[in-house]
């Protein structure tokens, strides 16, 4: 930074000595004119006449010497190397000047003829003013020779010593000031200009070298007489070669093979015709290696010799393909997995449908869906979900070798496009090699992955006649084998239509429900088996549809979280339990509730005042409300733990509800921040005859009770459940053997029921 900065002062202060310096010649003639009428009019008024001539001789040799030195500048190769030197000898002559001119009150000053030195000193004041005109690029120097001369003049008018020369002293001052001030505002405006135009011109060398270096451009000239290239530099640096001087052959040994024939018939067409040519080809980087995309324009010149020149002005666009074909990647390609997008997938799935009806072939879309992708995501983490997207990618990928598309439509959702199929056997086949997949274990990192796929196929024409209907149909046929239980493939039929029609319609009317007040909390009594007790509830919701009748919670609750409104629902039955036990408590019932929660309302954010803020309302003990969260949930160890660990503080207590069906296991139990684990029906239709689940459940038990843990039994439906469950303490069970859910008023008369029942035989 310091020498760009010296250097710039450098530069401007030579194009000062270049302005000052042709000032000179106007300034020796003007200032030796002056002399001359001085000499004639004050010469004679002076006593001494020799005084008159040596002040005449001596001002006409100052200035004859600042003349030579003019010349002598003017003449220099090299002033802008010795800026400097060239400085002192200008300020030298002028300050000489100054001198010379101030000797005139000493040597000619007119003593007995007041006009005449009226005259003088006017005169000394008109060379003062000069200086302006001769030396503005220099403001110190200006005021310096102003000075001079003005200091000469007051002294001598004091030194006279008459009242009439203090008097004109006095008007001196006021002459000589008022150039002063003049003159220091004209100096900073010729500096400034200076500094503008010397800043502009090293703005515009900055801008060309930077747009050139930017734009990669490089200019080249070849003497058609000649073998050798001339390059510009930047131009030499971009293609790596050592010298500007190439010769040609080297330059077209650059270019990859395929295009050395192109430019060469470019050039011959350019020279032949004279008319101006654009190309692209490509050029190998002799530092990387790598091959650079290059754009040259070709043009025929001819010089005042009549020599021809070939001139090649060459880009290189390299970054501007990438980009190009970066742009392109993103538009119709999927960043993560490298499959076709939906955009891309679409555009191909028009084209095929043009194709296909010109052709009268038919088609296939195998829609897939990855099952519990994100209980993969929320398991193992999102790194380890996207490269689970990517293997199956690859695998997808792999099945398309024929020709075929596949592409990612978004999320875990994923299409394949079958052409010109002769029969649906076709996509029959190609569904199971997706499922195929299923087959193998994934391993991502330190996780092993067992996959699962629903899989839907939709035919053209046979299913659908536009392209958003038939991917709509693939849908709807992959979405009805997730209803039954996932893993497995389906065609499309009418039935499903019939079915997404009723879904659709299920959305809108659930979207009502909680305005027309329609939903009802039942409760599932929980008994504590060792003491023959009822001792809470767990509160169930129920949709009673005006039309439709009750609708349990199995076909709608997936249906309200995929709407959004779970949340609201949630919030719903908790408000509205905690208000039924507010209820029972006053009546002297003391039962606990349990609430299930669904997954995303239970990380919601504010779930956690919420529960606060309703049970504080409705005066109830935290410790009579118990949130049920299902199994899967406690495997994320930031975000659950940290909910369930606030409630538990707060008094809440918490469940896991179907406990052994989700990601724990066994050895996670100490790791729990829960109160309450239930066992899952499951296992328990299995203890009677099946010794797995006896082992499971009873380890179950064993290491939660062991762990401080409550244990509740879901689904006891048999005398012989219920003594096995006795005979190894687990103390609460929920299910049929003693009630099915119950609406509110049926509570009060179930506590005053005897519940003991007697063992199986």
């Amino acid at each position: 930074m310091g020498s760009t900065t010296a250097a710039r002062k450098e530069a401007i202060r030579h194009n000062q000595n270049e302005l000052l310096y042709k000032g000179v010649k106007f300034s020796v003639v003007g200032s030796l004119a002056a002399a001359v009428v001085a000499m004639y009019f004050f010469g004679p008024l002076v006593a001494s006449q020799g005084a008159a001539w040596i002040w005449f001789t001596a001002l006409w040799l100052v200035y004859l010497a600042r003349a030579l030195d003019c010349y002598l500048f003017m003449r220099a190769t090299h002033a802008r190397q010795h800026v400097q030197h060239w400085t002192r000898r200008f300020k030298t002559g002028a300050l000489s000047s100054a001198i010379a001119w101030s000797l005139s009150m000493w040597m000619i000053f007119p003593t007995d003829d007041m006009a005449h030195q009226v005259l003088l000193v006017l005169t000394l004041g008109g060379v003062a003013a000069g200086a302006l005109a001769s030396l503005p690029y220099d403001r110190s120097l200006s005021n310096i020779f102003q000075l001079l001369i003005f200091t000469s003049v007051f002294i001598r008018l004091l030194v006279e010593g008459s009242s009439f020369s203090i008097e004109l002293a006095l008007f001196s001052t006021f002459v000589f000031g008022f150039l002063l001030a003049c003159g220091k505002d004209v100096g900073k405006n010729y500096i400034d200009l200076l500094r503008l135009r010397q800043d502009s011109q090293e703005t515009n060398l900055t801008l060309i070298r930077t747009t050139e270096q930017m734009a990669r451009l490089g200019y080249w000239q070849w003497d058609l007489n000649s073998k050798a290239v001339d390059m510009s530099t930047n131009l030499t640096l971009m293609l790596g070669f050592r010298n500007r001087k190439v010769d040609i052959k080297d330059c077209f040994a650059l270019m990859h093979p395929d295009d050395q024939l192109k430019v060469q018939h470019a050039c011959a067409h350019v020279m032949k015709t004279g008319v101006d040519t654009e190309i692209e080809f490509r050029t190998a980087d002799t530092r990387s290696g790598d091959m650079r995309h290059m754009r040259q324009v070709l043009k025929l010149l001819v010089d005042s010799d009549d020599k021809t020149f070939l001139l090649g002005t060459i880009q290189d666009v390299t970054d501007v393909k990438s980009a190009e074909q970066k742009i392109y990647s993103m538009a119709y390609y999927d960043d993560l997995s490298g499959l076709a997008n939906r955009a891309h997938f679409h555009e191909n799935l028009d084209a095929e449908f043009a194709l296909a009806r010109l052709r009268h072939q038919q088609f296939a879309i195998i829609y897939v869906d990855l099952d519990d992708f994100k209980g993969v995501n929320d398991s193992y983490g999102h790194e380890c979900g996207d490269n689970y997207l990517k293997h199956f990618s690859n695998y997808l990928t792999s099945l398309t070798e024929r020709g075929d598309m596949a592409a990612r439509l978004g999320g875990d959702e994923f299409c394949l496009l079958l052409r010109d199929i002769d029969n649906r056997q076709e996509a029959h086949d190609m569904a199971l090699q997706c499922l195929e997949y299923c087959n193998q274990i994934v391993q991502v990192g330190n996780h092993r992955i067992h996959p699962r796929l629903s899989v839907g196929i939709a035919l053209f024409p046979d299913n659908a006649q536009t392209a958003d209907d038939l991917v709509k149909c693939a849908d709807m046929a992959m979405y009805t084998v997730k209803q039954a239980g996932k893993h497995s493939f389906a065609f499309y039929d009418e039935k499903m239509a019939r079915d997404n029609r009723e879904r659709v319609r299920l959305e809108a009317d659930l979207r009502q429900a909680l305005d027309s007040d329609e939903f009802e909390l039942w409760y599932q009594p929980k008994f504590d088996i060792l003491d023959n007790t009822l001792t809470g509830v767990e509160a169930l919701i129920r949709w009673r549809h005006p039309d439709r009748g009750m609708i349990p919670p199995d076909l709608f609750i997936s249906t309200a979280e995929r709407v959004g409104m779970i949340k609201e629902i949630g919030e719903w039955v908790l408000a509205n339990a905690s208000a039924q036990l507010k209820q029972w408590n006053d009546r002297g019932m003391r039962l606990g509730m349990a609430v299930n929660i669904s997954g995303d309302h239970f990380v919601a954010e504010g779930f956690c005042e919420f529960v606060f803020d309703t049970l504080r309302e409705n005066g109830l003990k935290f410790q009579d409300i118990e949130i049920e969260i299902t199994e899967s949930l406690s495997r994320d160890p930031e975000v659950h733990t940290r909910i369930c660990r606030r409630l538990r503080n707060a008094g809440v207590r918490v469940a896991i509800d179907d406990f052994g069906t989700g990601y724990s296991s066994l050895s996670v139990l100490g790791q729990l921040e829960v109160d309450t684990l239930k066992v899952d029906k499951s296992f328990i239709d299995g203890i009677v005859d099946d010794p797995a689940a006896q082992l499971m459940v009873r380890s179950i038990i064993d290491l939660s009770l062991g762990l401080g843990y409550d244990v509740v039994a879901e689904g006891v439906e048999t005398a012989e459940q219920l003594d096995f469950l006795r005979n190894n303490d687990c103390p609460y069970i929920q299910g049929y053997l003693f009630s099915r859910p119950v609406e509110a008023e049926q509570i009060p008369h179930l506590t005053t029921m005897d519940w003991s029942l007697p063992r199986a035989a």
